[in-house]
């Protein structure tokens, strides 16, 4: 085989070795998914301990909790509908979610960083894929 077939068997097969992980980022993302640390908000850090539940049937359900300016944990819920598409880059989704409540409905956009299939990256945080 001469080089350029060759080049060319060797492109096609990593093109046939599939799509990168964050391809299929609704199957990616579907799950639970814990992030704990510290946020830059402006001026200070702000304590996190945030829990997301993506299923399947396309419903997700928040749950942010952080230590508020007087040094107390609150609590903050949402829920509705959601879906992901990929991003600008290879390893990027973009989770879009709309939630209803009693103050109307919200909707919200994010880019994710995939850095594994237990692992993706937002707001300079990591989430772990809860067990």
């Amino acid at each position: 085989m001469n080089r350029r077939l060759a080049r060319l068997a060797a492109a096609g097969l990593a093109c046939a070795a599939g799509p990168s992980i964050a391809a299929d980022c609704a199957a990616t993302l579907a799950g639970q998914w814990v992030t704990q640390g510290d946020v830059n908000a402006g001026f200070i850090k702000v304590k996190v301990d945030n829990r997301d539940s993506y299923d399947a049937d396309g419903s997700f359900k928040a749950i942010r909790r952080f230590v508020n300016l007087e040094g107390k944990w609150e609590t903050q819920t949402a829920s509705g509908k959601w879906s992901a598409k990929p991003g600008d880059n290879a390893d990027q989704c973009v989770i879009e979610r709309l939630s209803t409540g009693a103050f109307g409905s919200m909707s919200s956009s994010s880019t994710v960083t995939i850095v594994d299939k237990d692992t993706i990256r937002s707001f300079g945080l990591e989430a772990k894929r809860a067990e």
